[in-house]
């Protein structure tokens, strides 16, 4: 494993702030809506975007993300699409978890078999 030196944010002090944690590749995103390990997200990092839409729909989209920064107590990841090159912003509350999240950024999909049979053979018994 790499050790990464942790990079001091601008405002160290504001309570928003002592959650989010910048390293040299990867950031901490301690919300509700980051469905990765240890809440972890590595930059230039493929990743699932899962927007639940007002009217029920889910869209999923293929992402790249980029950066995530605090203004006040509200947390913005910022990320490509990487299908229609469009730049997107998804934010959320820190620090309350009971606000419901109207997005997800995991790399549980990304993970996953790309095909049934490596699924089956992954699930066997090792005999």
């Amino acid at each position: 494993m790499i050790t990464q030196e942790h990079i001091q944010d601008n405002c160290p002090d504001t309570p928003a702030n002592r959650g989010l944690q910048h390293y040299e590749s990867t950031v901490k995103i301690p919300i509700p809506c980051v469905l990765c390990d240890d809440k972890i997200v590595e930059v230039q990092g493929i990743y699932d975007l899962v927007d639940f839409l007002d009217n029920g729909e889910i869209v999923v989209k293929k992402v790249k993300f980029f950066d995530a920064y605090v203004i006040g107590y509200k947390v913005t990841i910022v990320i490509l699409d990487t299908k229609t090159g469009e730049l997107l912003k998804r934010s959320h509350r820190l620090n309350n978890a009971s606000i419901p999240c109207d997005w997800v950024l995991t790399d549980l999909f990304y993970r996953m078999p790309e095909s049934k049979e490596q699924l089956l053979f992954d699930s066997r018994d090792p005999d």
